[in-house]
């Protein structure tokens, strides 16, 4: 094997420069690096003479965080993604802080998104600084980003940004808006307003792109007056009777529209809106839940319509809901506009919870495994495209096997399942028949993440549920709805190194037995590669039993605990209170005792979000030890001072 590597490094030295970069344009700047760094000096000699590096951080951990930006130039990066989300809590201040005096290295940084980031008034004006100094970028894409204390909602930051620099705002409600009047390109809200009303007090020229989820009684005309321009618009509620009905002719330059509506009426509300002039149109979809109208029902009519009125159409869908009573077939969509000229096709299927029937386009509308297995007729020939939008599986019980699914399930391969969720009731007569008839309905290749729920009172072989994960090559995440028998993961003789996230189940007794020695099993005997790690917890005295848990502290990447209050406590109970005081006590004792590792975190709707570093160095170890041994070493871990704990 290693001659095999030598080998393919040796053939890599002999290629031309030119042949390299030119496979670095279809890698992202981690693949790049993680792909080719360390394999020879000449490879790690094109990496660092590389200078268009665009790095997303998201889900990233903070060892490969500081091994790309020390090994490489800064002012080779061109993007850059930074995020506070789930597996990277307290990143963007860790890059603040790290790269202070470094900001004006990143000279030729083009594109800055950040990512669902609650920012303080210190990391503000750390990022404001940044600013000033990267006169280069052109992009700045803001996704879920909130202020804590910050009074100015981010006005100075945008006065910073070069005047060619466009911004696009990801659900911000929070940032003033007005800044950018001539640099807003992208928005999408929850709602058309901001907190006050700032939109519609100017034009908005450079705004090409508009997603909303709520109209919140607007007439949606008043945004077309003041966007003249725009190409993209994505209206997720329901236009209705009560909305006043969009004027198309406003908005001529539109390339996509996605809408929905109430009672479409075909005839009335082209006349109407104006959707006939669109003539630009390279993307429309349309869904209407309930009509009587028979036109929009017809591919025939359809075929007419879009043929004479959009040239440029590229992807036509659609999803609408019908009386049962009538008698529909999909004959009118066989045609070779439909089947060879487009290759749009179409399904007709039951709704669910009512007695109607659903026309719609496919693969776009079959998303749920239900759905796709209520469908009465298709257009498509291929089961596999017709079911290549369906990314979960809920099996049901696995042991089953008078399951009356079972035949309708046949019919139907999912190629494309990354979540199989299931059921154990009992153990099972044969894993490998069961692998084998799994392997009849979907790749077993393609599932990353296993959700599966133990029925208590039921005999389980966990070994057989293990035997099962095996055939699962590219598994990484397991998630636990219920907690195991005390002892019961003895019966594995063989761990599953593949895993690497585990999430567990709620943890709701503070004296519960199998806690915590029920945890130890988990990350020792069963998945040893553990980095990622998710608890839910209803009580702050289960937390202090952190140092007990046995966690993968060595080489833990995140770990995430979120917190939910109970409604069990006294009235001179203050719960936040006592959320407050755990995770003072966590941070400042436990965690530095326990892990001895630098980390950062984030905080936000009580969840706890831990981004692990390197070994603490032995004088950074000395200064946890005197602090240790001070004013903190009188808060007790073992036990709640606020309330009484029974664990001390």
């Amino acid at each position: 094997m290693n001659h095999d590597k030598q080998k393919f490094n040796f053939a890599l030295d002999q290629w031309p420069v030119e042949l390299i970069l030119m496979i670095f344009q279809y890698l992202s700047g981690r693949d790049i690096f993680f792909s080719f760094y360390n394999t020879s000096v000449y490879l790690n000699q094109i990496l660092k003479s590389y200078n268009h590096y665009s790095l997303n951080f998201l889900a990233i951990t903070k060892e490969k965080f500081d091994e790309i930006l020390s090994f490489i130039d800064l002012n080779q990066i061109i993007a850059l993604t930074l995020s506070n989300e789930e597996f990277t809590g307290g990143q963007f201040n860790y890059f603040l802080s790290n790269y202070f005096l470094s900001y004006h290295l990143f000279s030729n940084l083009y594109s800055l998104t950040l990512h669902s980031i609650k920012i303080t008034n210190n990391e503000y004006y750390q990022f404001v600084q940044a600013l000033k100094q990267w006169k280069n970028l052109r992009i700045l894409h803001l996704i879920q980003i909130h202020l804590a204390d910050i009074d100015d909602r981010f006005t100075l930051a945008f006065h910073q940004l070069d005047q060619q620099c466009l911004v696009k705002l990801d659900h911000c409600e929070q940032l003033n808006i007005i800044p950018l009047s001539n640099r807003l390109h992208s928005w999408k809200s929850s709602c058309l307003y901001d907190i006050d009303n700032s939109f519609y007090r100017q034009q908005w020229p450079c705004l090409r792109t508009v997603k909303l989820t709520n109209l919140w009684r607007t007439s949606i005309n008043h945004l077309f007056d003041l966007t003249p321009r725009l190409h993209s618009l994505t209206v997720e509620c329901e236009i209705d009777k009560n909305t006043s009905p969009p004027n198309f002719r406003l908005v001529l330059d539109l390339r996509e529209l996605i809408f929905s509506c109430q009672n479409l009426i075909f005839d009335s509300f082209i006349k109407s809106t104006g959707l006939d002039q669109l003539s630009k149109l390279n993307h429309l979809e349309i869904r209407c839940n309930t009509s009587n109208d028979e036109i929009i029902l017809n591919g025939f009519h359809w075929e007419e319509f879009l043929s004479k009125t959009y040239l440029y159409l590229l992807k036509f869908d659609f999803y609408f809901k019908y009386f049962q009573q009538r008698d529909l077939s999909l004959t009118t969509f066989r045609t070779p506009f439909w089947l060879e000229q487009k290759q749009w096709f179409v399904a007709s299927s039951h709704c669910p919870y009512s007695n109607n029937l659903e026309l719609f386009t496919v693969p776009r509308f079959n998303t749920t495994m239900k759905m796709s297995r209520s469908i009465l007729e298709t257009t498509s020939n291929s089961f596999s495209y017709l079911n290549s939008h369906i990314h979960t599986f809920d099996y049901g019980s696995l042991v089953d096997k008078n399951n009356n699914d079972e035949h309708s399930l046949i019919l139907h391969r999912y190629e494309h399942i990354e979540t199989f969720e299931f059921v154990v009731q009992n153990k099972f007569d044969s894993t490998l028949y069961l692998v084998n008839r799994l392997n009849c309905l979907l790749d077993l290749n393609s599932i990353k993440t296993v959700k599966f729920d133990v029925l208590r009172g039921w005999i389980v072989n966990y070994q057989q549920i293990f035997d099962l994960l095996d055939h699962m090559p590219n598994l990484s995440k397991v998630i636990l709805d219920t907690w195991p028998k005390k002892d019961s993961w003895l019966q594995i003789k063989q761990q599953n190194s593949r895993v690497t996230f585990i999430e567990l189940p709620s943890i709701h007794k503070v004296n519960d037995n199998r806690l915590p020695s029920g945890l130890k099993p988990i990350f020792t005997h069963l998945f040893s590669s553990i980095k990622h790690v998710y608890l839910r917890v209803h009580y702050p005295e289960l937390c202090y039993q952190l140092d007990r848990y046995s966690l993968p502290w060595n080489h833990l990447s995140s770990l995430q605990i979120k917190y939910f209050f109970t409604c069990d406590i006294n009235e001179d109970q203050d719960e936040e209170q006592r959320y407050n005081q755990w995770k003072e006590i966590l941070l400042n004792e436990t965690l530095p005792q326990e892990v001895q590792r630098n980390f950062t975190y984030t905080d936000v709707d009580n969840k706890l979000c831990l981004w692990f570093g390197e070994k603490i160095t032995i004088e950074q170890h000395e200064r946890i030890e005197e602090i240790s041994g001070g004013k903190l070493q009188k808060k007790p871990i073992s036990c709640c001072p606020y309330r009484k704990c029974l664990l001390s």
